[in-house]
């Protein structure tokens, strides 16, 4: 069994790598993330529970890179506000797109080694939100980026559109939920409602204030 661990040091490297040697950091992360958990879901076999833990690490390892690689890009920049907000707002379009990469990873992964795709989905969406929290991200950013990946995946893979957005939405507001009322509050009105052509409805009360 690999070890979710393990998954979120080789994606953090892996990532980093990529946005130092693009000087990206909005733009690099879904493709990369999802590539690399799909193909870490389908080459170790694992299913159900250790298939969505694969997600999990994937997408803790992403957003750390996020945050260390913004964390960096804040340091260095001219200190001006509009150099930190600019760095600020590249970290959270990076947070967003490393959630999205991870749980379309995680769906297309689980799927084509038959694996439960809705636990993957909820775990990976739970644990993008809550990664968001411990650098100081935006948690609706991932959260949103999180049920956008889920329809995305849910697209390829012939899976229930509705019943993947509604998966990541539950797992992003548990996940806030976490962190706190408040911010459980605030995800349910960022994923609840229309995103991309698809109604989303989160099955869990938590956040509905």
């Amino acid at each position: 069994m690999v070890d979710e661990r393990e998954i979120g040091n080789r994606v953090k490297g892996s990532v980093i790598g990529m946005i130092r040697g693009t000087g990206e950091v909005a733009t690099t992360a879904v493709s990369e993330v999802a590539s690399f958990v799909r193909s870490t879901v389908k080459e170790t076999g694992e299913t159900g529970g250790a298939a969505a833990n694969l997600g999990v690490g994937a997408v803790k390892g992403a957003i750390d890179a996020v945050g260390d690689i913004g964390g960096e890009a804040a340091q260095t920049a001219a200190t001006t506000l509009t150099a930190t907000v600019d760095a600020a707002t590249q970290v959270g379009s990076s947070v967003g797109n490393a959630a999205k990469g991870a749980v379309i990873g995680a769906v297309e992964g689980s799927s084509e080694v038959g694996a439960e795709s809705a636990e993957a989905i909820g775990k990976t969406s739970r644990a993008a939100v809550n990664e968001a929290a411990m650098i100081g991200a935006d948690v609706t950013t991932a959260a949103v980026g999180a049920v956008e990946g889920a329809i995305e995946a849910a697209k390829k893979t012939g899976i229930s559109v509705e019943d993947a957005a509604s998966a990541a939405a539950t797992g992003a507001i548990e996940g806030a939920g976490e962190v706190s009322e408040a911010a459980a509050v605030r995800v349910r009105r960022s994923v609840e409602g229309v995103i991309q052509g698809v109604q989303v409805v989160a099955k869990t009360a938590s956040g509905k204030g």
